[in-house]
């Protein structure tokens, strides 16, 4: 990443979140209406623990649980591991690359205001990764085509770059 964005420019504002007390089949249903693979386990709108797509794998279908019959405080990962949303993205990666964990909570004090994960890292990287290149091929005004042979070396290759009407490969163009 080129830029320490914080957390908080990217999180996920709304969080799935459930109680302690509540059914695994009753959270599961939650996450699925909101499309994710983790659901925040609160008390008092405060963050105690997270459960998993990879909990209920480990701690429930592995063992052939009955959903209805577990509780999300019985599998529930804790305590839960949290960022602050002035905290870089940089930061978070480094914190969940550590910790082997692909979502953080975000929090302020007690107060849970969001959620980073790690595909939300890894799109804004690509997103300035792809920007920069962008800005790199404008800047040395470079023509690419997709695939073909080099019209000097006869070399097949992915890119072909435009060089004084000639479609060129990568070393031939550099080599100019």
């Amino acid at each position: 990443m080129e830029t320490d964005l914080p957390v908080k420019e990217i999180m996920t504002r709304e969080v799935c979140v459930g109680e302690k007390d509540e059914s695994l089949l009753n959270a599961s249903r939650r996450m699925l209406e909101y499309g994710v693979g983790s659901i925040v386990v609160v008390e008092d709108g405060k963050p105690v623990g997270i459960v998993t797509e990879r909990d209920i794998l480990e701690k429930v279908v592995s063992r052939n649980r009955v959903p209805s019959e577990v509780n999300l405080g019985d599998i529930m990962s804790y305590p839960v591991i949290t960022i602050k949303p002035t905290y870089s993205l940089r930061e978070a990666a480094k914190i969940m690359l550590k910790r082997g964990i692909r979502r953080l909570p975000v929090v302020d004090g007690d107060r849970l205001l969001g959620i980073v994960t790690d595909t939300d890292i890894l799109t804004v990287s690509l997103d300035l990764g792809e920007f920069m290149g962008l800005i790199t091929d404008r800047f040395y005004d470079i023509e690419e085509e997709i695939g073909g042979k080099c019209e000097r070396c006869g070399k097949f290759t992915e890119n072909l770059f435009d060089l004084q009407g000639m479609k060129v490969c990568e070393d031939c163009y550099e080599s100019e």
